[in-house]
């Protein structure tokens, strides 16, 4: 994100930042990546930057990719609905239009039904679980990030902080959503580590669990 906590400008145009990702940050990245077993996207995501989502940078296997699509408004041209590299789960609802979940299932990737308006992410993280998914890398964006802070579901937070003011009321922010109201609702955070790599800074929290 910026120092003002915007991750694009406000017309959304998508991965200005990864422009100024080095390859150590990339390896960075990539690294995480493949320390775990699943990584979680929504489809905005897709539909805004068509994503691979996969390690390339640093040895390792690419991890399970998840996307969130209430809708099933994944693209059918999207990379992740390429396999060869890593599966694909898409979760959906019970509301998402029957043609559109056919022709994904014609893709070869795994659909699972989860909920009626939005995807019920409690119960996502249990049919992970059953599929062997132990460790989850959230990567975005915003409205994904904050459905996993209010419901609880972050142990971890590590955030790239790029020295670049954006601004903008309508600019996208680290953490969307409708926010918390109250400090005692608020998620607290303990940092565990920060540096500096190029220019930007890395920062590294644990996630105080609430009650």
């Amino acid at each position: 994100m910026s120092i003002d906590g915007k991750t694009a400008p406000a017309n959304r145009v998508g991965r200005i930042f990864s422009k100024l990702m080095t390859s150590k940050h990339h390896k960075l990245l990539h690294k995480i990546r493949s320390e775990v077993d699943a990584i979680i996207v929504g489809v905005e995501t897709i539909i805004e930057d068509d994503p691979a989502l996969t390690v390339r940078e640093v040895e390792g296997v690419s991890p399970v990719r998840v996307v969130l699509d209430s809708s099933a408004r994944t693209p059918l041209s999207a990379k992740i609905l390429d396999t060869e590299e890593a599966p694909t789960i898409i979760a959906v609802t019970d509301d998402a239009p029957k043609t559109r979940v056919e022709a994904l299932k014609r893709k070869h990737v795994e659909l699972i039904t989860l909920g009626s308006e939005r995807v019920n992410l409690n119960k996502l993280m249990g049919e992970l679980k059953k599929r062997g998914v132990d460790s989850v890398l959230v990567e975005g964006g915003g409205e994904v990030r904050w459905s996993f802070f209010k419901e609880n579901l972050v142990d971890e937070f590590f955030v790239w902080i790029m020295p670049y003011i954006w601004g903008g009321k309508k600019s996208p922010t680290l953490v969307d959503g409708e926010g918390f109201l109250a400090l005692e609702e608020a998620v607290p955070l303990n940092l565990e580590s920060m540096k500096i790599i190029d220019d930007i800074f890395t920062m590294w929290f644990s996630v105080k669990r609430r009650k």
